[in-house]
């Protein structure tokens, strides 16, 4: 799941595609964005958010990530 300055740093994603481009078993991968629409869910058991007041991906988060992870040799 990609969530905004938590699982997007460009570093991090730079790193999961050097590890994914060494597995041979991945036939794709799907970047996941984060949303907060659950978020009632919680509020109504009471229960803190533990993502509150994290935004959700954009479609140019997502599109950033892909081009990072894009040049991936087996995907």
């Amino acid at each position: 799941m990609l969530v905004p300055n938590f699982t997007d740093d460009e570093q991090d994603l730079i790193q999961l595609k050097e590890f994914l481009s060494k597995l041979n078993n991945v036939e794709k991968i799907e970047i996941l964005p984060y949303h907060d629409l659950g978020k009632f869910k919680w509020e109504n058991l009471n229960q803190t958010y533990p993502l509150d007041g994290v935004r959700s991906a954009t479609t140019e988060d997502v599109e950033r990530a892909k081009k990072i992870l894009r040049n991936l040799k087996r995907l």
